[in-house]
């Protein structure tokens, strides 16, 4: 079943605090979502490559044969534009799609109805929601998606608990998408740590980052955003991701994953099949090293 139109209230004062912070760092982050902009349409097209080159993948003929209706759920999809691309190359090859895009940017899901109904000519579904507990609500979809490198927003152990969900969620022969970039060989090997890096230098504005620190428990780094020169300044922990390791949690809740490389070896998109059935509450408390 796809959920309507749903602005869930967060629950938890953490969460809260963590949407109003993704709201603010889209703010000052040049990330491409404003689709009156040449880069946003681009990324659009990009997508849209990809997906069309994915479906021919073996486990997608597999999925997709004798269907009419496919049911999509872009998860922390921002303005909808990997779920978009993805219901955009499925409706091309006359399928019809349910799509739902979950995000903890209201904002965003605004954006992702409106670019939605302007590219595919259909309504979507949004749901406001911690992707770590999408399980909870009435969903069954086809394909599970998540694109545009979110990954670092999430430690191990939320890593598994997003995995688990995931999989409970999506029908006996879904399919989970992840698009990954390999942090520890592309950024570790070959760039390295650095205190400060410029993220965007405009004549208007400068982004800079700066290191904050590293938890080892949690395997989370803490960057601090500033934005100059209004000074705004955003603090976010992020994890540096490689394929393997996203990859093996997946094996871990689905009986096979694929890769398949985009742009080089180094990015592209996890393919997760096959959910074994592990019940996601077996891990909604973290263990304490998490905790500590």
């Amino acid at each position: 079943m796809i959920c309507s139109l749903v602005e869930h209230t967060l629950c938890g004062d953490n969460l809260v605090d963590l949407a109003d912070k993704l709201e603010r760092l889209y703010q000052v982050f040049p990330w491409p979502e404003d689709l009156s902009l040449v880069r946003t349409k681009q990324r659009l097209d990009e997508a849209y490559k990809i997906f069309q080159d994915l479906l021919e993948h073996s486990w997608f003929k597999e999925l997709l044969k004798e269907k009419d209706i496919v049911r999509v759920l872009d998860i922390c999809g921002g303005v909808g534009i990997g779920g978009i691309a993805l219901a955009k190359a499925l409706m091309e090859k006359g399928l019809r799609v349910e799509l739902v895009v979950n995000d903890l940017r209201g904002s965003a899901l605004a954006k992702a109805r409106e670019y939605a109904k302007q590219i595919l000519g259909i309504e979507i579904a949004t749901l406001r929601e911690d992707a770590l507990r999408l399980y909870e609500h009435d969903i069954r979809v086809d394909i599970a998606l998540m694109y545009g490198i979110s990954a670092p927003h999430f430690n191990p152990y939320q890593m598994v608990q997003l995995a688990a969900g995931v999989a409970w969620i999506l029908k006996p022969n879904g399919l989970f998408l992840v698009d990954e970039f390999d942090r520890v060989y592309g950024l570790l090997c070959r760039v390295g740590c650095k205190d400060i890096t410029i993220e965007h230098a405009g004549e208007d504005r400068i982004l800079l980052t700066l290191n904050g620190g590293y938890n080892s428990r949690t395997g989370m780094f803490k960057r601090v955003f500033l934005d100059i020169p209004a000074m705004t300044r955003v603090e976010m922990e992020y994890r540096m991701w490689d394929i393997a390791g996203v990859a093996a949690i997946l094996w871990m809740f689905f009986e096979d994953v694929d890769f398949k490389p985009t742009k080089t070896q180094l990015h592209g998109i996890l393919i997760a099949r096959k959910p074994r059935g592990i019940n996601p509450r077996n891990y909604v408390n973290q263990p304490t090293i998490a905790k500590t």
